[in-house]
C-alpha cells in the first residue's frame, strides 16, 4: 500500500508524453466544472510532491471551480472531495499543472473518468489511459477476490491469485517502462519512472529507468527524486549491511535492530491500516512458526500512527514475535532510512547484520528461509 492515498492505478493515468519546452515556468489555471456538485462544497487541488500544500476551492451553484498559481516546472497532480480520503474511495481527477489554461468537466461519483483538456500532458493523457484501463480492471477484480478468500480463511487459493496479481503487475509496469524509454524528454516519464521505482527494491532496475530520462528531466523536480530512491536503495541493497535503528515496543521497552545479530531476521514493515499487509501476514505467521526453532525470527516495525488500532492488529493477526514502532506514520525516519515507499516490505537480514534478500513474500519467503536455514 502507498504512501500517498491513490492507489498504483489511479498513479499510471500520469503516464505519457508531455513535451519538453523551453518555458516551462509561469501561471497556470485550471477551470473545472463537476456534475452533481453541491453549491460550496470544498473541493481540493494537491501537487504530487512532498513540500506542495493542498489548495482549495469551493464549487459554484452549477458545480463549477477554479485554481489559479504558478509552477516553476510541470507537476502531476490530483483533485478531489476531502470525503474521498476520509472514506478510502481514492477517487480524483488526475492531471498535469501547466502553462496555460486547463479545462475540466467530471461527473462527482465518477471523477477518475473526468475529461482533461489542456497542456501537452493532459492531451497526450488519453494514450496511458487506454493502456493501463484493462490492467486495472482485472487487478481490482482479482484484489476483491483475495479478499474474499482470506476472510473465508482459503490462503491457499487466496495465495494463488496473490501470484497472478504481481505476475499482471509486472506485465503492466513493463508496458508504461517502455513507454518512458520511449518517451525521455518528457516530465510525465520523470513523474511515472519515480512513481514506479518508488515500488521498487532492485537497485538496478531503478537506475536503468533513471539513466533512460534525458538530462533536462533527471535534473527536474521528480528525476531528482528518483535519483534520492536509488541512493537509499544503494545504502539497502543486497549485501550490505541493513542500517542500524532502536526503536520502542507498545509497553516502551527499546529495541535495537543489532540486539538480533546472531540470527537470521526478517525485518518486517507493515501497518494494520494496510489490507495488503494483513493478507500477508498470514504468511509471515507461518513462516515464524516454522523456522523460529532454527535461528531464524522477524521484527515488524509499524507504520501507524495509532498505538491502539497497532496494537489491535497485532493480536488480531497472532503476530507473536517483537513488534516495534515510533507511531510516526509515513513521517518515520527509520522507514526513510530503508526508503519504504509502499508497505508491505521486508529484508532478510543475516546473522551477520547483512541483507541478503528483500521483499520475500508468501512462498517466496518459505523458500528463501529453506535455502538459508539447512
Amino acid at each position: 500500500m502507498r504512501q500517498i492515498s491513490l492507489s498504483l492505478f489511479t498513479l499510471l493515468l500520469f503516464a505519457i508524453s508531455c513535451k519538453h519546452k523551453q518555458i516551462i515556468s509561469g501561471d497556470y489555471i485550471i477551470n473545472g466544472k463537476i456534475e452533481g456538485g453541491v453549491n460550496g462544497e470544498m473541493i481540493i487541488c494537491r501537487q504530487q510532491t512532498m513540500e506542495a500544500k493542498p489548495d482549495t476551492a469551493y464549487l459554484t451553484q452549477d458545480g463549477s471551480f477554479s485554481f489559479k498559481g504558478k509552477i516553476e516546472e510541470p507537476i502531476a497532480a490530483s483533485i478531489y472531495f476531502p470525503a474521498s480520503v476520509s472514506e478510502g474511495q481514492q477517487q480524483a481527477i488526475n492531471l498535469f499543472v501547466e502553462l496555460g489554461t486547463i479545462e475540466i468537466t467530471a461527473k462527482k461519483e465518477q471523477l477518475l473518468g473526468a475529461v482533461v483538456k489542456g497542456g501537452d500532458c493532459n492531451n497526450e493523457l488519453q494514450q496511458l489511459v487506454t493502456l493501463t484501463k484493462p490492467y486495472g480492471e482485472k487487478m481490482m477484480a482479482l484484489s476483491d477476490s483475495i479478499k474474499k478468500l482470506y476472510s473465508a480463511n482459503n490462503m491457499a487459493a487466496a495465495q494463488v491469485l496473490q501470484q497472478s496479481a504481481i505476475a499482471m503487475e509486472k506485465e503492466q509496469n513493463n508496458a508504461v517502462a517502455k513507454l518512458i524509454k520511449d518517451n525521455p524528454k518528457n516530465y510525465a516519464s520523470g513523474y511515472l519512472a519515480y512513481q514506479l521505482n518508488s515500488y521498487e527494491t532492485n537497485v538496478d532496475t531503478a537506475q536503468v529507468a533513471y539513466n533512460n530520462l534525458d538530462a533536462s528531466i533527471q535534473e527536474a523536480y521528480y528525476g531528482k527524486k528518483l535519483k534520492g530512491i536509488i541512493d537509499v536503495l544503494k545504502s539497502t541493497a543486497v549485501g550490505t549491511k541493513a542500517p542500524e535503528f532502536k526503536a520502542n515496543t507498545s509497553d516502551g521497552k527499546e529495541v535495537s535492530l543489532s540486539s538480533f545479530q546472531g540470527k537470521y531476521l526478517l525485518l518486517d514493515f507493515w501497518a494494520s491500516w494496510c489490507g495488503p499487509c494483513r493478507q500477508e501476514n498470514p504468511n509471515v505467521v507461518k513462516a515464524y512458526n516454522e523456522f523460529k526453532n532454527k535461528n531464524f525470527t522477524v521484527l515488524s516495525f509499524s507504520l501507524d500512527d495509532n498505538k491502539d488500532a497497532w496494537q489491535q492488529a497485532v493480536t488480531s493477526d497472532n503476530l507473536s514475535w517483537t513488534q516495534v514502532s515510533d507511531l510516526k506514520g509515513w513521517q518515520s525516519p527509520i522507514a526513510g532510512t530503508y526508503g519504504i515507499q509502499s508497505i508491505p516490505s521486508n529484508l532478510l537480514i543475516d546473522p551477520s547484520g547483512k541483507i541478503v534478500g528483500k521483499d520475500l513474500r508468501g512462498e517466496d519467503l518459505i523458500n528463501a528461509l529453506n535455502g538459508v536455514l539447512k
